[in-house]
């Protein structure tokens, strides 16, 4: 029965944890959506003083979206599939025991989801955050993200309710992750349960003494996957934290290279504008030496036929 009892907790959880992934993903894809296709997760915006419209100038690969999205599906679509699979076997076969290595299979795959999971919502948390910090910089009159839904965008984007389904998925995220630490200490659970043949029948007659030796074995293996689950959260959130400088760093030097470049294309304008009054001028200039060029010519034709004339004068005199 306790078991029983553990497997119908064990359900909800993942039944909570399916609607969390179809929140994340549905939020996420809407907000892509409206924002004209594009992943405005650590992206930048600008406002247009003559159209007073908030428009995006920076914005991170779709792939990043993608990404978040394809996790919650993939966290969304497991649970379903073992919803269903628990409720096909209790009906069918009327129990819902499973064997111990399908146990350690569904918490090696716990720890996975919680890796990729935290990851996720560190992405969410800290790309929202970048973006709001943009809006607030370049709106003067808007303070925080909320304003920012209710102001004017570009024809491309439709910034209603971006902010809020954001958040949604944010907060989805971080549901799902804790949903799926209680579900990974009640697998942990279980298994101390299968390590005694005992545990079961002093949990359901109350003996306390057929606990004891199980809960204490629970307690050990409890206390050895908080502390590798912990150095992995911290080494998890370190990588993440290096790469998120990395990319800040990077957008930086793109920047810096955009407007290095920007200078150089209009110092190249100016250059060729000069340029083109100088052939103008030296158009001009070829054209006059050809005119008193030709004026010369004719000067010396003149002078030429004057020479014979005077010629012939002589003979004749």
């Amino acid at each position: 029965m306790t078991l029983s009892c553990l497997m119908a907790a064990e359900l909800a959880l993942y039944a909570s944890c399916f609607v969390c992934g179809i929140v994340t993903a549905a939020s996420l894809a809407i907000t892509q959506g409206n924002l004209g296709g594009l992943c405005m997760l650590y992206g930048t915006v600008d406002f247009n003083n003559l159209t007073q419209t908030i428009t995006a100038t920076v914005s991170s690969p779709a792939s990043l979206c993608y990404f978040v999205s394809a996790i919650s599906v993939i966290v969304a679509v497991t649970c379903f599939t073992l919803s269903l699979y628990w409720l096909y076997s209790c009906c069918i076969d009327g129990s819902m025991q499973r064997t111990r290595v399908w146990t350690t299979l569904t918490l090696g795959l716990c720890g996975v989801f919680l890796f990729f999971l935290l990851i996720s919502g560190c992405i969410l948390k800290i790309g929202r955050d970048s973006l709001c910090s943009s809006i607030v910089k370049a709106v003067d009159k808007i303070t925080s993200c909320e304003q920012a839904q209710g102001a004017t965008w570009a024809t491309a984007f439709d910034g209603h309710q971006f902010y809020t389904r954001l958040h949604n998925a944010e907060t989805a995220v971080w549901v799902n992750f804790f949903l799926w630490i209680i579900a990974g200490g009640l697998l942990v659970f279980q298994i101390c349960l299968d390590r005694s043949p005992t545990a079961v029948e002093g949990f359901g007659g109350g003996a306390g003494g057929g606990l004891q030796g199980p809960l204490q074995g629970c307690s050990a293996l409890t206390r050895e996957f908080t502390a590798m689950s912990r150095d992995q959260c911290e080494s998890v959130a370190s990588s993440v934290e290096s790469m998120l400088e990395d990319a800040q760093r990077v957008q930086t030097q793109c920047r810096t290279r955009s407007d290095q470049l920007a200078l150089s294309a209009t110092q190249l304008r100016v250059e060729s504008a000069a340029l083109r009054q100088q052939a103008e001028t030296v158009q001009l200039d070829m054209a006059r030496v050809r005119r008193q060029l030709d004026q010369l010519m004719d000067t010396k034709a003149a002078f030429d036929a004057s020479e014979r004339t005077a010629r012939k004068l002589s003979k004749q005199l």
